[in-house]
């Protein structure tokens, strides 16, 4: 039989170029898509719900994980600015190392929200200070104290009319808010509470005085992009970045940051139906589930710890 005869070189030229004909593949006149890809969508929808009027301020806190907590929560709720004031401890070289250790676990607490915040951190709280009265600034301290006015829908008329910014600050773990932030605070607040527990947790807490000032104040939602168009442009810029790595995606995303009124937000932010999420289940304990629902008995776990004096109860 004949072998087939081999192309040459220039129709292998003429062949390639015109695989690579259509608008999609090329390189300078390709036609953007109908519609900006989802990610571009959800950050456009994100950056509209972001508030201006309110910023969180995290003073000292000591526990990294309630620090990435709170800063979850702050995100999910539309805050973009956060202040922190680093806690005042002898920075050693173990102790820098487990607190590495406690931030990469941490990225596990935030999903990275931090990429999306705009961060300032100081070392003391007289800095912190300076930098919201800068701003311009209105700071209310969650304290627990008598003088403290509650945060409580039935007290709401003792806020009117409400600051046009509002600092709300949260202290650390064991003892609240600094002497020196309560000092320059413009007002203190704290939240109703109707059990034997004395306080809220640290991002529990946050989240609930947060909604209460959205639920107080419906225009904060979305202000950013309303009355800050120069820097909700640069967050846009930011996040479109960072969301397109890639050169082909870089250059798709390149015509709706020209365009970015030509991106349509989402409708809703939850994940649509059938978009399955990433499970964080441990298999351990997959494995014991489906165990179970096979109707197999597993073994006790075997407890730790001798019959001395370590047991749950001792102290």
């Amino acid at each position: 039989p004949r072998l087939p005869r081999r192309r040459t070189m220039a129709e292998a030229s003429s062949s390639s170029s015109s695989a690579s004909s259509p608008s999609s593949r090329s390189s300078g006149s390709a036609e953007p898509e109908a519609h900006a890809p989802h990610r571009l969508r959800r950050a456009e929808t994100v950056l509209r719900g972001r508030t201006q009027r309110f910023a969180l301020v995290l003073e000292r806190v000591l526990d990294s994980h309630n620090q990435q907590a709170v800063l979850r929560s702050a995100e999910a709720l539309g805050i973009q600015h956060v202040f922190v004031v680093d806690p005042p401890v002898q920075r050693t070289e173990r102790e820098g190392e487990k607190n590495k250790k406690q931030r990469e676990m941490a990225l596990k607490i935030t999903k990275s929200c931090f990429k999306w915040l705009s961060m300032r951190t100081f070392e003391t709280t007289e800095g912190c200070v300076a930098a919201l009265r800068e701003g311009g600034y209105t700071i209310w301290a969650s304290d627990l104290a008598d003088c403290a006015d509650c945060l409580g829908n039935d007290n709401r008329a003792s806020f009117e009319p409400m600051p046009n910014k509002i600092a709300l600050v949260i202290g650390r773990e064991s003892d609240g808010v600094s002497a020196e932030m309560l000092a320059a605070a413009d007002r203190r607040v704290f939240l109703p509470m109707f059990g034997f527990t004395e306080s809220f947790n640290l991002s529990v807490a946050t989240a609930l005085m947060l909604q209460r000032l959205f639920d107080w104040c419906p225009d904060a939602r979305g202000d950013l992009v309303a009355n800050h168009p120069e820097s909700a442009g640069e967050l846009r810029g930011q996040w479109f970045g960072e969301l397109t790595r890639n050169p082909t995606a870089a250059q798709t995303m390149s015509h709706w940051l020209a365009h970015p009124d030509e991106v349509e937000p989402l409708a809703d932010l939850r994940r649509p139906e059938g978009d399955e999420r990433i499970s964080w289940v441990p298999k351990k304990i997959k494995k014991r589930e489906a165990a179970v629902l096979e109707g197999k008995e597993l073994p006790e776990r075997k407890r730790t710890g001798g019959g001395g004096g370590g047991g749950d109860g001792g102290g």
